[in-house]
């Protein structure tokens, strides 16, 4: 295969920097574009040339495609998802990779049986910095991990889009508890507080911050701070990073200080240098990583880095939070990763 065709199902915030990133990639044509908002959906197919189809999981099994990358809201990833699996398609799911324990294990389950490369959309592992790490992990360099750090506090702003529609551990979360695996393996334990009120007075019906503690099955334990809650005029999209302490050294990302200022009339505007740049008139960065990487997995060429496997293990991960935060005791993962009382228990509506 010299090119791969790709269809994109949901061309929001997250599915147009897909669209646009693989309509520029020289080994693959942006095919189909579907959005049950066809305005929205005919525009970005009229823009790169590609063919608009109103019904997602008619998208899902176009013949045509070689892959399908699915970015509607968390909620909405199963369906499509499960289709392009059925149909034999590469997929790759924007984070995470659904909104329910279950659903995350349908879509592990059909891709294995199936044979299907499944890639999540976890970018970081595609950021240079957070890359470093765990290439430096895994060389040694720092001996046995000890210990791990992780922080993701976004704006209050953030609700002028998500409206509420999802919680902190599944949509900051799995960023953080993904790297804590990568860098550390499977999580054991997690005990976690939350607190709200700020986001509810703005009309959101979302928990402001949680603070969790980890416990690792290989024994190394940590800490995370997950939150929404920061003003909107926070310089650096608000703050996160990751710190991992080794018996012989430590690895340490600050994600805020992006090196370039920029100061207009409005004071300080926040610039992206990392995730979904344009350089020279393309998409740059993490996300054009990303892309390029489920391109190679299109053609058959590349495994996912990222796989429905780890996507699971993250949402189970962020659900425990979740369950630990409303119940106040720690929740134990070590059981049957797959148990009907664990699936049970970690349902969201």
């Amino acid at each position: 295969m010299t090119q791969a065709e790709v269809g994109v199902i949901g061309v929001g915030f997250m599915g147009a920097r897909w669209a646009r990133a693989i309509a520029e990639h020289p080994a693959a044509r942006l095919a189909v574009v579907a959005d049950v908002r066809e305005a929205a959906g005919r525009a970005m197919a009229g823009r790169y040339g590609a063919r608009f189809v109103g019904d997602p999981l008619q998208a899902a099994a176009d013949p045509q495609l070689h892959g399908v990358v699915v970015c509607t809201p968390e909620h909405l990833h199963t369906e499509p998802a499960l289709a392009a699996i059925e149909a034999g398609k590469a997929l790759a799911v924007e984070k995470p990779l659904a909104h329910t324990l279950a659903a995350c294990t349908r879509i592990r389950d059909c891709a294995r049986e199936r044979g299907v490369p499944v890639l999540v959309g976890h970018v970081l592992r595609f950021e240079p910095r957070y890359a470093l790490v765990r290439a430096a992990i895994e060389a040694g360099e720092i001996g046995a991990v000890q210990g791990l750090h992780g922080e993701r506090i976004g704006l209050v702003s953030d609700q002028e889009v998500l409206q509420g529609r999802t919680s902190l551990p599944l949509y900051y979360g799995v960023h953080e508890l993904d790297l804590a695996r990568w860098y550390v393996g499977d999580v054991a334990r997690v005990y976690a507080e939350r607190s709200d009120g700020l986001l509810r007075s703005f009309g959101h019906d979302v928990e402001d911050l949680y603070s969790a503690a980890l416990r690792f099955t290989g024994g190394a334990h940590g800490t995370l701070m997950l939150g929404w809650c920061l003003p909107a005029y926070t310089p650096g999209f608000g703050l996160a990073g990751v710190t991992v302490i080794g018996e012989t050294g430590l690895l340490r990302v600050v994600q805020g200080d992006v090196g370039v200022l920029r100061v207009g009339r409005d004071g300080i505007a926040d610039v992206d240098v990392f995730w979904a740049p344009e350089v020279h008139g393309r998409v740059d960065g993490a996300l054009a990583a990303e892309v390029a990487h489920f391109v190679d997995c299109a053609r058959g060429v590349a495994a996912p880095l990222c796989t429905a496997e780890d996507g699971t293990e993250a949402v189970r991960a962020g659900l425990a939070l979740e369950l630990s935060a409303r119940t106040g005791a720690p929740v134990d993962l070590t059981g049957s990763r797959t148990s009907t009382s664990m699936r049970g228990k970690q349902q969201r509506s």
